[in-house]
């Protein structure tokens, strides 16, 4: 199956939460604080599209959410928000069966990516998007990162990472409708959930 890919250059907004499965528990009588961390992680979006869109373009995109039949079909996404170029090398994964919130990487250039910057793992439906949580000092090509969320499968060795663009595996929480508004505007806003 080919993902479709969410149209690159009109997001006008757009929110990117980390959602964790967590559940606080207060005392009511000392106040203290239990957490249950029940170690579900997934990232939400609120996007909001360029309010002028031509009545083309409009229709367009009209078409791509009807295509997607709400939450049915996922759909690649690529966070306009994530400016990283530069020349990083070919980062590939170091080893086999890797779990948890680190990952042994090599194929560096010089350069790394900082704490905050993203990078994605796999291609297609198998396609994961994480956020460093710690600065990449590559040594001799090889860096371990620290990020979020935990990886969801091991990945296999040499698989490669996306940093430049990364993207991330997203399912609509609901129908998009097509605003129409007078002079061909056409407006778009929806919540997506990363899909897992």
């Amino acid at each position: 199956m080919t993902v479709p890919v969410f149209p690159t250059g009109i997001v006008r907004d757009a929110d990117r939460t980390l959602a964790v499965a967590a559940t606080p528990v207060t005392s009511p009588f000392t106040g203290s604080q239990d957490v249950q961390d029940w170690g579900g992680e997934w990232w939400d979006y609120n996007i909001e599209v360029a309010l002028r869109l031509g009545q083309r373009d409009g229709r367009s995109l009209s078409s791509f959410f009807a295509r997607l039949r709400g939450p049915v079909t996922p759909f690649l996404f690529v966070d306009p928000s994530i400016d990283q170029t530069g020349n990083y090398g070919s980062p590939l994964v170091r080893g086999a069966g890797q779990s948890g919130n680190t990952l042994d990487t090599d194929g560096w250039s010089a350069a790394g990516l900082r704490d905050g910057d993203f990078f994605s793992l796999g291609s297609g439906l198998a396609t994961e998007f994480y956020q460093l949580t710690a600065d990449v000092q590559p040594s001799s090509g090889a860096a371990t990162l620290e990020f979020v969320p935990a990886l969801r499968s091991s990945p296999a060795d040499d698989a490669s990472l996306e940093v430049v663009n990364p993207k991330v595996l997203l399912r609509l929480t609901s129908p998009v409708p097509t605003r129409i508004r007078p002079y061909d505007k056409y407006q778009f806003s929806f919540t997506a959930r990363e899909a897992i």
